[in-house]
């Protein structure tokens, strides 16, 4: 196989606004994708259904992208990210330009040298990638603001980082999410859906089921509303509980559940930065299951997984403390519990889930090789669970 059918290991991290909204994702590679690569990525991986519904920020080499590439996609969706210097290369200036008329955005890493001015950098540049430190705005920043439109974005961003104060537009990284606080939520509602999430696993009747999603009004519209989403689109409209568990079944009706857990309260404006992180773990602990060629049930189990990974951080107490009342397969519980990544085959696919919420590096690679999972097989399951995780996370 040559070096232009590979792919490099990529990641996808998340990209907040000061809501904590999803608005982008962050594609990053062990190093700047070629053009051939990214050609994989859209045509093998498809990538441009991720870009339906959200923007996608790749670490590139620009001047090794074709702008043809650009010609079917949503316009400005696919957002070139590459080092500063190349902005401020008139050399490059023609290429960059034919690539933003051929639909692409274009974003520079880092801030111009002392001495560039708006002569020496490329027009169709419209955005900066800047690293954050998190309390101070970054040294030169502030006077490229009133020449570029944006949206900035701040990478390396940490719990310290101020949303605002640098004038970021996005902050990237699944730890973006953490500068404000968890939303808690209505505890009764959260005891109700553990409730909920007892009676399924322990095939309640369809009547008991009812009647405890009916206490609850807030409850009772999430649940509709999700039952009724894009994401989970049935032919027929779900207009009572009874037709919800009759029509779908009990193994949507608990995934549902699981991920009303993380729904943001009643009344906030702020997103849940869980939310879309557990769906995205699920999702991804899913379709590995898949690849790997795992039993339905195991599939099941691998969403679980997933979905109640980040039920500790959800909940300020030990995980087992909160599944405890439910019943859960061994092996899910097992995954939840054991430091020892590699002791179950779910343990394994968890741990290269969370791994690969860091860098693509060699402890994602060697996690991947553990679950004996490619580097193809990775892309396509990370950008499939993706797409379904943001457009979850926006319908919640």
């Amino acid at each position: 196989m040559s070096s232009s059918d590979t792919l490099p290991l990529i990641t996808l991290q998340p990209v907040t606004d000061s809501n904590n909204a999803w608005v982008a994702l962050l594609l990053e590679a062990d190093k700047p994708l070629q053009g051939h690569e990214l050609a994989r990525l859209l045509h093998d991986c498809a990538l441009p259904k991720l870009l339906e519904i959200v923007s996608c920020v790749a670490h590139t080499d620009p001047m090794q992208v074709d702008p043809v590439l650009g010609g079917n996609l949503p316009a400005g969706r696919l957002i070139l990210r590459f080092p500063v210097e190349v902005a401020t290369d008139t050399a490059s200036h023609e290429h960059l330009a034919a690539l933003h008329a051929a639909g692409f955005g274009l974003m520079a890493s880092g801030l111009p040298a002392a001495g560039a001015t708006a002569t020496t950098w490329c027009a169709q540049v419209a955005s900066l990638a800047v690293a954050c430190p998190g309390h101070v705005m970054p040294a030169g920043f502030d006077d490229w603001l009133h020449q570029l439109p944006g949206p900035h974005l701040a990478l390396g961003t940490t719990e310290n980082v101020c949303p605002g104060s640098c004038k970021f537009h996005w902050l990237a990284g699944h730890l973006a999410g953490r500068a404000a606080p968890m939303p808690k939520g209505d505890p009764t509602t959260r005891g109700l859906l553990l409730k909920l999430l007892s009676l399924v696993t322990s095939d309640a009747d369809s009547a008991d089921l009812g009647a405890v999603i009916k206490r609850d009004t807030n409850l009772s519209y999430h649940l509709l509303k999700l039952v009724n989403s894009v994401a989970f689109a049935s032919t027929q409209k779900i207009t009572n509980f009874n037709q919800a568990i009759t029509l779908l079944g009990r193994r949507q009706l608990q995934r549902w559940l699981q991920l009303l857990l993380y729904t943001r309260s009643q009344g906030s404006t702020t997103a849940s930065p869980l939310l879309p992180r557990a769906a995205l773990r699920a999702g991804l602990m899913e379709a590995l299951a898949k690849r790997r060629r795992l039993a339905r049930d195991a599939q099941d189990h691998a969403y679980m997984v997933g979905m109640f990974s980040l039920l500790e951080a959800l909940f300020g107490i030990p995980v087992l403390e909160v599944i405890a009342p439910l019943s859960l397969p061994e092996d899910v519980v097992q995954a939840l519990t054991d430091n020892d990544a590699g002791s179950s085959q779910l343990g394994g696919l968890l741990n290269a889930v969370i791994t690969g919420e860091g860098p693509p590096d060699a402890l994602l690679a060697t996690a991947l090789a553990n679950s004996e999972i490619s580097a193809e097989e990775w892309a396509t399951a990370l950008i499939e669970a993706a797409s379904w995780a943001v457009q979850v996370s926006k319908e919640a």
